[in-house]
């Protein structure tokens, strides 16, 4: 199945549009929002993304085609989600990227090492031959 570009933009403004009202709404009400417990904060975190996403696409289409509210819905809901899962994917992908480079630099040192030594050699030949 193949998405169409207006359903795959719809689907990023929703979304974003989703983040977007879920932290409007968290820091608006912060002071009400530190009393919940974590099982509620969730809840009504998800509940106004999607509700944010939905609206944005309610407000922003001409017509209403039920699938992609639907999915508009959807990409509010998991928009945190997406998020979180897009963040531990980069972590992950940084760590990688690390501990190559820290490799690199372990060979690098090692190469220079040897070089040195290669030199030192020489030059005791050298010394050793006047």
């Amino acid at each position: 199945m193949e998405l169409n570009e207006k359903l795959i933009e719809a689907i990023i403004m929703s979304a974003t549009c989703g983040q977007f009202s879920q932290q409007l709404v968290e820091e608006t009400f912060s002071q009400m929002w530190t009393k919940f417990d974590e099982g509620k904060k969730q809840l009504y975190n998800v509940l106004v993304s999607g509700g944010g996403a939905l609206t944005t696409y309610l407000l922003t289409q001409e017509q209403l085609q039920p699938k992609a509210a639907a999915v508009a819905l959807l990409s509010g809901i998991f928009a945190t989600t997406a998020l979180k899962l897009l963040k531990k994917k980069n972590e992950s992908a940084q760590g990688k990227t690390s501990a190559l480079v820290a490799k690199l630099d372990d060979q690098d040192k090692l190469e220079k090492d040897l070089k040195i030594k290669e030199l030192e050699e020489k030059i005791e030949k050298l010394v050793a031959e006047k």
